[in-house]
């Protein structure tokens, strides 16, 4: 009866690691489109309806996914002004580490990460509408329902507190850091998100957080598209 149990267990969490390993994937399809129709020279506002509209259909998938595996309901009636008072003080602390990050860069003669140069050259070259998608809600739905969501609750069940641990490792990672400022800043934004899935447990909490990241960083980059794009410039 034991070895039945043990063998329950290991099918169990062995089953969640392929739905990360096939929701990761599928996370991956809209950036591959885009790619795919940057590399084509599709026209920029057809490009980011395609995006867009695969990008509606992963993430409806994804919430519909972690709403009935009560990862995460969606659901912000439990919103008060202490959960933003959280909001904006995590947020000032990714920004401090990420700070110390881009001085220490500077130190070594780099300009940026790797992953934010990645990141860039995506933003330049697609249309503005599929960016939208990809940084402010494809990227934060998607990696904390998979970091901060199956890897700690299903994976991970029973030992949550090692599970946010590699959830928050493997989020690093997932960004290529390359050497120690690009760790801080990644580790350190990846540390703030964990904590406060943990803290608050709410994994919505994680992702509107990790939503207001992207969505600054994305209003930033697109003002120097548009500023690029009528000057003909480069960045």
């Amino acid at each position: 009866m034991k070895e039945k149990t043990i063998w329950r267990e290991v099918w169990d969490r062995g089953k969640w690691i392929l739905i990360l390993l096939a929701a990761f994937v599928l996370s991956q399809f809209p950036l591959g489109l885009s790619a795919w129709l940057t590399s084509r020279q599709f026209p920029l506002l057809q490009s980011g309806l395609l995006v867009g509209a695969l990008s509606i259909v992963v993430l409806v998938v994804f919430i519909i996914g972690a709403r009935k595996t009560k990862l995460a309901t969606f659901n912000l009636s439990f919103f008060k002004a202490k959960d933003l008072a959280r909001l904006v003080l995590s947020y000032l602390v990714i920004l401090a580490t990420n700070l110390l990050g881009s001085l220490l860069l500077r130190l070594t003669n780099e300009v940026t990460t790797n992953n934010q140069s990645i990141l860039n050259g995506i933003v330049q070259n697609s249309s503005l509408i599929s960016t939208f998608f990809l940084l402010v809600l494809i990227a934060p739905i998607c990696e904390e329902i998979l970091c901060r969501g199956i890897i700690p609750k299903k994976i991970f069940r029973g030992k949550e507190k090692l599970g946010f641990v590699v959830g928050a490792i493997v989020f690093a990672l997932l960004h290529t850091p390359t050497n120690l400022p690009s760790v801080i800043i990644y580790g350190g934004m990846s540390t703030v998100l964990t904590w406060t899935a943990y803290k608050t447990e709410r994994l919505e909490m994680s992702i509107l957080l990790h939503m207001i990241l992207n969505g600054i960083a994305f209003c930033l980059l697109a003002l120097l598209v548009l500023i690029s794009r009528n000057l003909g410039l480069s960045f």
